[in-house]
């Protein structure tokens, strides 16, 4: 129920938004975004991807969405991210349990202990397998992200985007997705896509030792 009620406040956050500004428009599939404080100026070379929490009862969804997600983000940029296993040492050394989602007094801390500029966190909010055509699959999958300022672990880009395979569907039907993993790494794609369109920049290797 928790995790219903998180889903729905998103839902309804981003419609007031939409409704407000214009933002959402009918049949758009982009992931809807804003921004609620700029990025730290200057060179961004050091970014941590957090383990995504689940508020969906599909078994692994935050892994699942998670390692997607990291594989696309670490082959999109330049960043220094560190890896997962040095993550989860901090999370451990912090006493932060599996699938729960830090403090802002831990995120501070993740950030410092890890050297992170800025930080990624995730939630799956839905994540199922419905029946697709053809006795095939149809995923669907939620997903609210953030970037975060590594300094406090404050909110400065909030990201939300949901899709299912059957979006993808061409006229010859070769587009359909029909795994959750496939259709987290168009997901994830998407979403990267939209941040450095929005502004997210690369790292300036010249200045990033």
């Amino acid at each position: 129920m928790v995790g219903r009620a998180h889903y729905l406040a998103a839902i309804g956050f981003f419609a007031l938004l939409s409704g407000c500004s214009g933002f959402f428009s009918p049949g758009s599939r982009l992931p809807y975004h804003q921004q609620m404080a700029p990025l730290p100026s200057g060179s961004t070379c050091r970014v941590a991807v957090l383990p995504f929490v689940s508020e969906d009862d599909y078994p692994l969804a935050d892994s699942i969405a998670y390692k997607v997600f990291l594989a696309q983000f670490s082959t999109s940029t330049n960043y220094h991210l560190p890896q997962e296993g040095d993550i989860l040492k901090v999370y451990q050394q912090l006493r932060i349990l599996p699938g729960q989602e830090p403090t802002p007094e831990q995120l501070r801390l993740l950030a410092s202990r890890l050297e992170a500029q800025l930080l990624v966190t995730g939630s799956i909010f839905e994540m199922r397998e419905n029946p697709g055509e053809q006795m095939g699959v149809n995923p669907v999958l939620a997903v609210n992200l953030q970037i975060r300022d590594g300094k406090n672990g404050d909110v400065l880009w909030n990201t939300y985007h949901r899709r299912q395979g059957a979006d993808y569907r061409t006229a010859m039907h070769f587009g359909t997705l029909h795994t959750v993993t496939g259709l987290s790494q168009q997901v994830a794609r998407e979403i990267i896509n939209l941040w450095f369109k929005e502004g997210l920049r690369q790292c300036d290797v010249s200045s990033r030792f």
